[in-house]
């Protein structure tokens, strides 16, 4: 096997047995977007000095205290990076050089993680790209807006990448390229030095080929410590329960019925692979308020938006229709509007925290169906807003194929701060052979 086909995991037991060097796992990993990359276009920004500045800076550590020590990782271009420029899709910050790390990248660099360069992402996170292309159908969306990362990830041009989610902009590409996806819960990942688009909703995580490597990457990304209260005493003290028994909820959300019938039959079909005595399953309906959640959240992020890109709206000759519309709309609504759909938000929030302690694990489809034809074609409306609006931990498996033969993937949704619970229902669903590594996709032209 070729180093870019293993992950991130995978590669830490190489080093550890000293079969490789970082050096080596870097150079297969250029050599791999020299050849890919010219067909999707995943990267923004990809500079060998700087790579070499890292390894060499690497260089005496020693794995048994860098739990990343050599790993690559691509990072949206949204993540503040001291050596690399911050363009946020924009040309509006096309060569922005921040000359800070944003807080994540400086503890996954901590870890030994080398920022192998910067991804494409939409249009200030938003929606508009049309650059990065689908490995499966270079015809479709790769999905917004983390499309680059997912698309770097799923073609082993690196191991694990990071992402960004405010709506849907993890788990949609992952579903899109078929492969994992992870949102933890709001505010476990540190947001300072990353771009923001608005206060109550944006949620950092990242994207894998494998299960063992979202642990890997949560636990070296995430806040530690008693000065973070929930994340303390859910998280850091957590204790795996090794025959808990699962309660799961089957779940078909208010955007049901705009999924095609084809992924709903392949969805239900996945859920009986779902037999196993640690299951107690029923299908569920959510509470009723999550019935208005996709017009409370859009009022929050467009009137988010239209303050915070006030100044670039002014220049909007180098801004696209999409988002010029977005702020125009979000101008029109007013303050107290704007305060109430936030109130409403904390309230629902908690409230559905309630309705949750019924529950373990919620699944359902992670997007309507297989990724849409055209770049810049509109997503289908589905589940994905709920759960970043509710704050919740949302993992995106890889295990459903569409009727064009493309994937869809499925939401694995927890209560906040059960992100670790998360992981390990994943983990058992690997050892039941439900889910599986993910082998990278080589595009054809």
């Amino acid at each position: 096997m070729n180093l870019t086909d293993y992950s991130a995991t995978e590669l830490l037991t190489l080093l550890k047995s000293k079969s490789i060097t970082p050096a080596e796992i870097t150079a297969a990993c250029i050599e791999r977007i020299r050849e890919i990359d010219p067909i999707v276009s995943a990267w923004e920004y990809f500079n060998e000095e700087a790579i070499n500045a890292q390894l060499t800076k690497i260089s005496d550590y020693t794995q048994e205290d860098y739990p990343l020590y050599g790993i690559p990782v691509g990072v949206k271009d949204i993540y503040n990076t001291f050596d690399m420029p911050t363009q946020m899709g924009s040309p509006l910050w096309s060569d922005f050089t921040p000359g800070n790390d944003a807080r994540l990248i400086h503890y996954l660099r901590r870890a030994g993680a080398i920022m192998l360069g910067k991804t494409v992402t939409a249009e200030f996170a938003v929606h508009y790209q049309d650059k990065t292309r689908n490995p499966h159908d270079l015809s479709r969306s790769p999905g917004t807006s983390s499309s680059g990362s997912a698309v770097a990830v799923a073609t082993g041009m690196v191991p694990v990448a990071l992402g960004s989610q405010t709506a849907g902009s993890i788990s949609r590409p992952a579903s899109y390229c078929g492969i994992y996806g992870f949102k933890p819960t709001f505010g476990v990942l540190p947001r300072i030095g990353v771009l923001k688009t608005t206060d109550s909703l944006d949620t950092l995580g990242f994207f894998s080929r494998s299960v063992d490597d979202l642990n890997l990457m949560f636990e070296a990304s995430r806040v530690h410590g008693e000065n973070y209260e929930f994340v303390h005493r859910y998280i850091d003290n957590y204790i795996s329960i090794p025959d808990k028994i699962y309660r799961i909820g089957i779940v078909k959300h208010p955007k049901w019925e705009e999924a095609s019938p084809y992924a709903k039959e392949q969805f239900d079909q996945w859920c009986t692979k779902l037999n196993d005595p640690r299951f107690v399953i029923e299908e569920v309906t959510l509470p009723a308020f999550c019935t208005t959640i996709h017009a409370t959240h859009q009022t929050i992020y467009d009137k988010s938006l239209a303050y915070y890109f006030k100044d670039e709206y002014a220049k909007h000759e180098l801004m696209s229709p999409i988002f010029y519309d977005i702020i125009q709309d979000g101008l029109r609504i007013s303050k107290e509007e704007y305060q109430e759909a936030l109130e409403k938000q904390s309230r629902e929030t908690r409230e559905f925290d309630t309705w949750m302690e019924s529950y373990d694990i919620l699944i359902t489809l992670a997007t309507a169906d297989e990724a849409p034809i055209g770049l810049t074609t509109p997503d289908i409306p589905d589940a994905n807003l709920i759960w970043t609006y509710l704050g919740l931990p949302i993992a995106t498996l890889p295990v459903l194929t569409g009727e064009h033969g493309l994937p869809i993937g499925v939401s694995a949704v927890a209560r906040k701060y059960n992100d670790k619970l998360l992981i390990d229902f994943l983990t058992h669903l690997e050892s039941r052979h439900i889910l599986h590594t993910i082998a990278p996709k080589t595009p054809k032209h």
